[in-house]
Formats: structure tokens, sequence, C-alpha cells
């Protein structure tokens, strides 16, 4: 079994054993409970890192979690990335009024200054 990487359990050893849990427990309990330590213990060595071996299921278990953490990741960047776009919309307009306010305060300057220079002759 732990060569297939199929989990050691009481339940998992006495259906392929085709007995009783029971008596696993009565006799072998020792024994399973030594498999099963040792396997939450080994260790793999996976792009220089060493990463506990986890069992078929426990492995279906975590993909599936990391799976649904990348789809509401990929959903939070979407909506992230609309936002983003709102926001350059906004400023892009914000800047574009503040250019025209900028024109405007450039023209009444001159226009001041024109007058004063009237007024002063």
């Amino acid at each position: 079994m732990r060569a297939a990487g199929e989990p050691i359990a009481y339940n998992t050893v006495a259906q392929k054993a085709k007995v009783s849990r029971q008596y696993l427990y009565e006799n072998f309990k020792d024994t399973i409970n030594q498999l099963r330590s040792r396997t939450r213990r080994q260790t793999v060595m996976l792009d220089g890192e060493e990463v506990v071996v986890r069992s078929a299921g426990r492995a279906a278990t975590i993909e599936l979690a990391l799976r649904n953490k990348v789809a509401r990741l990929e959903a939070d960047l979407k909506e992230v990335r609309k936002e983003a776009g709102l926001l350059r919309n906004r400023v892009e307009k914000a800047l574009g009024e503040a250019e025209e306010w900028r024109q405007r305060h450039k023209q009444a300057v001159s226009e001041l200054l024109e007058l004063r220079s009237r007024a002063q002759r």
C-alpha cells in the first residue's frame, strides 16, 4: 500500500486484507501505527526543497484547495484590473481638466497683465 501511495489507515488495511478493523486493532496495532508514522515522516526533495510525502487522498485535497484558491485569486485579479482601468480613466480625465484650468489661468494672467499695461499708459 505504501509503495502504491495509498493511505495506510485501519479502514483501508482492513478492506484490503478482508478482515475487521477490530482484528487489526487487536493484532497489528503497533505495526500499522509504525507504518503510518513512517509514511507521515517521509520526505522527498522537490526543486531543492524537502517536502513531506502526501497520500493520494491528501494530495488530492490539497490540490483541490489550491485550485480553489487560484480561482479566487484570478477573480480578485480580474476585479483589481477592472478597478485599475477605471482609476486610470479618472486620472486621465483629472489631468485633462487640470490642463484646461492651467491654460485658462495662463490666459487670465495674460489678459490681466495686458489690462494693467493698458491702464498704466
